[in-house]
């Protein structure tokens, strides 16, 4: 079953939240004062309260709620760095679309736990949540007076976050997830370390960093089910090499200040 009346009404209502969101309205109440920013971010507060509330309600699970939040919250701060209004509403129907079928996902594991194509698409939007996340933290980074450190800090809980909630769906050893997902998390805080002194924008760091998670987190989800071999890891090196080769030579490089 790949529709559902409800989902597809919250899908509608995350479509017209990220309109508002991204709307000149918004931005220039939450920046014409201190006031008018801190009432934004409680507004922004509610609406993430109320998608994790839904998201809660779809999958019957707490530990299913992380990434639909977070894949609201990035596709919001990433709406910020977008300027054509085309690309804006593409990017919000994309979004939206995601969303439903995320949230379908999560009510096809709530009937049946190992529902292999609920997982696929599951595991596709945590990949999707992480780039969103990453180019929107490295976007607002570069344009506001944000300290490294709190970049650092927040891309690693959000990927301890999402590769937790994935990796615990294909393994019930929950240690053992949790620990796999620290060890992921404190691996992508040093890339981004790493990365902040290379001179690209917010979508190039966002790629190149969610190549660097792609990898580790194959990786991982290979020894969870039990399909880690040499073989796998020589093809994700080769994989990795010629993304990041074609990501450098086709990105623009910003001049040093």
């Amino acid at each position: 079953m790949f529709f559902h009346i409800q989902i597809f009404l919250y899908s509608m209502i995350f479509f017209f939240v990220a309109e508002f969101v991204s709307s000149d309205f918004f931005g220039n109440y939450i920046s014409s004062s201190s006031g008018g920013f801190w009432l934004g971010m409680f507004l922004v507060f509610i609406l993430l309260t109320y998608f994790y509330q839904i998201a809660k309600r779809v999958s019957r699970r707490t530990s299913m709620t992380p990434m639909p939040v977070l894949f609201a919250l990035s596709t919001w701060g990433l709406l910020y760095f977008v300027q054509s209004s085309k690309q804006q509403y593409v990017l919000m129907a994309l979004a939206a679309i995601a969303y439903y079928f995320v949230h379908i996902s999560l009510y096809r594991l709530n009937l049946y736990y190992k529902d292999q194509t609920a997982r696929g698409i599951i595991a596709a939007g945590s990949v999707a949540t992480i780039f969103l996340f990453y180019a929107a933290s490295y976007g607002i980074y570069l344009n506001f007076d944000i300290p490294l450190w709190a970049l650092i800090l927040a891309e690693m809980a959000v990927t301890i976050l999402v590769s937790f909630q994935h990796f615990w769906l294909i393994n019930d050893n929950k240690n053992n997830v949790l620990n796999y997902s620290l060890i992921l998390g404190l691996v992508m805080a040093e890339i981004v370390w790493i990365l902040n002194f290379w001179p690209f924008g917010y979508l190039t760091t966002g790629v190149i960093t969610l190549i660097f998670y792609y990898v580790f987190w194959d990786l991982a989800t290979c020894h969870f089910l039990d399909e880690l071999s040499k073989r796998r890891v020589v093809a994700n090196m080769i994989f990795f090499g010629l993304l990041v080769t074609l990501v450098l030579y086709s990105a623009r490089w910003l001049p040093a200040v």
